[in-house]
């Protein structure tokens, strides 16, 4: 029996699959509870060998540094607040690391500074990084030789690289071997004399050269303003590069491109005809409102809202010795983040449109938010003087304006005859009598009881209807209307009874001219065209212009109708 239990026992031992699958890891347990997220101490690991043996595993301790604490600022090697620019203050902090891979280079450079080159053919070189111990002989002689040129004040023509090698050398030279003036003035020479065939110098050397100054406490290098936007357009600090002393032209050329929400160059008025006026007028208009803000908040254009900070690591991308690497923060006042004075200079520059668009003729107006009444009235007396005289332009000059095509489609060109106008003038008040007294009729059959006693209607009538002569004579509306009998001129003569429409223009009175309009049986917009039309065939320009919903006399024409009798001096 026993014997027999022990098979039956192997037998079924057959399926047990236990010993076959892999056995389970034993979990870590740092807590009672496996699923706590409690906090707890932890003294040891328990690391399991086998079954039968286990080992405690102490925690590895990290060392820290106490220089390299997290709550603590490195201390600056300089600080100092530049005099006549937008940057405050600069604050310069020494690198965080040595290293040697630049050393040679430094070395090669300060070797090198003061040997002259002679006179040899051009070679050919290129690297990304170029490094002195790159150069053959024949290439070394030739950037000795091109470098003794450049010194000369002398640009021969050279491979790109040649030019990074050379500014790899102004950044690593000691002050012994270079006065930082000059290391200055070179990189900006370099930059402006092979910018235009070699493009990357903007991108390097507007940030090479703001650190080389910031480190050396030097004041900006002189720029061209009207170079300014394709020099300092992508640069990160381009207020380094504007002096905020000695006038307020690179200033105000700098807050025309960099400090404000509106591109004038972009408007459909700006075209070639006009560019000179925009960029005249609009820039003046910034000008203005500079002197007016600085006179009135003693030489400072923002607040501390406007105060931006800058952190950057000098020379980034550039071959330089940890030596002369540092890490730089600048405050400065901001061109992007000044909202306030960016929300003025906008309207500055909405609000000189505006005008400048008055000046020729051009209805339509830009929208006006942050100016005030003292900055309003110092553009204003700006701008009387700085507008353009608006210029007639003759029958002859519009007619070529007109594409050939819409030619076609003018009306033959008549000469002006007084009788040919009273003419028609007589022939329409006949038709007009027929249509009121076919309309009267009309009503008399409808309402005979209610027509005789329209006092909307019948008083327009008695009006309107005038008796034909040679030369009609406006109703008499007000003292002011002049009949065509009482003006001699050729103009006033031209005009007919719309000649009794001036005074109303002259006084700004809509009610006048509706009145009067209504009294000759046409809409204001109707004796204003046909004046303008009078207007335009004697003297190639209108003399009327809508405004408030009425029509007003141009300034430039009040003493011409005067001349011509259609005005008084008292109106």
């Amino acid at each position: 029996m026993e014997k027999s239990d022990k098979n039956s026992v192997e037998k079924d031992d057959f399926w047990d699959l236990s010993d076959l699958v892999p056995k389970r890891k034993t979990r870590l347990a740092f807590s009672a509870n496996p699923r706590s997220t409690d906090a707890v101490e932890v003294q040891q690991i328990t690391h399991r060998i086998d079954k039968n043996v286990a080992m405690d595993v102490p925690l590895t301790e990290r060392f820290v540094h106490p220089e390299a604490k997290q709550d603590q600022k490195p201390k600056s090697e300089c600080t100092y607040q530049p005099d006549g620019a937008l940057v405050r203050e600069v604050r310069i902090y020494p690198w965080k690391s040595e290293y040697s891979y630049y050393e040679q280079f430094r070395e090669h450079a300060n070797r090198l500074a003061s040997k002259e080159g002679e006179a040899c053919p051009e070679v050919d070189f290129f690297s990304y990084m170029p490094q002195y111990t790159q150069l053959s002989n024949a290439q070394l002689k030739y950037y000795l030789w091109w470098r003794t040129n450049f010194r000369r004040g002398i640009c021969l023509p050279c491979a790109y690289s040649y030019l990074l090698l050379y500014l790899y050398e102004l950044i690593n030279l000691d002050e012994m071997h270079q006065n930082p003036i000059d290391g200055q003035q070179n990189m900006l020479r370099l930059w402006l004399s092979y910018r235009e065939k070699h493009t990357r110098l903007d991108v390097l050397v507007r940030e090479w050269l703001c650190d080389y100054s910031l480190l050396h406490r030097l004041p900006p290098p002189r720029l061209d303003p009207s170079q300014y936007r394709v020099l300092l357009a992508g640069g990160r600090l381009k207020e380094f590069y504007v002096p905020s002393e000695e006038g307020l032209d690179a200033l105000s050329v700098a807050v025309l491109l960099f400090c404000n929400n509106y591109d004038y160059t972009k408007s459909k008025f700006y075209r070639a005809d006009t560019k000179a006026d925009y960029d005249r007028v609009l820039g003046g208009a910034i000008r203005e409102a500079l002197a007016f803000l600085r006179e009135q908040s003693g030489k400072v254009l923002t607040d501390v809202s406007g105060i931006s900070t800058l952190s950057r690591d000098t020379f980034t991308g550039a071959v330089c010795s940890w030596r002369l690497k540092r890490r730089i923060e600048v405050d400065y006042t901001s061109f992007s983040h000044t909202h306030e004075l960016r929300y003025i200079m906008t309207d500055v520059l909405k609000y000189a449109e505006n005008a400048l668009r008055a000046s020729r003729g051009i209805k339509s107006r830009l929208s006006i938010y942050a100016l005030s009444i003292p900055l309003r009235e110092r553009l204003d007396a700006y701008l009387a003087a700085a507008l353009p005289q608006r210029a007639t332009r003759s029958a002859a000059k519009q007619r070529e304006a007109v594409p050939e095509y819409e030619r076609r489609y003018d009306l033959p060109v008549t000469a002006v005859s007084p009788e040919r106008a009273a003419k028609i003038e007589a022939e329409s008040w006949q038709t007009t009598k027929r249509l009121v007294e076919a309309f009267e009729g009309e009503k008399m059959a409808e309402n005979p009881q209610t027509v005789s006693k329209n006092d909307d209607f019948l008083p327009f009538a008695e009006q309107s209807i005038q008796p034909v002569s040679a030369e009609p004579t406006p109703p008499p509306t007000t003292q002011q209307t002049r009949s065509v009998t009482d003006a001699a001129s050729p103009f006033a003569k031209a005009l007919g009874v719309l000649v009794g429409f001036l005074p109303f223009a002259a006084a700004k009175d809509r009610q006048g001219q509706r009145d009067f309009a209504k009294a000759i049986g046409l809409m204001p917009d109707a004796v204003a065209d046909k004046i303008n039309t009078v207007a335009g065939d004697m003297m190639g320009d209108i003399v009327l212009e809508e405004e408030n919903g009425a029509y007003v006399i141009l300034e430039d024409y009040k003493e011409f109708l005067i001349e011509q009798g259609v005005l008084s001096n008292g109106i």
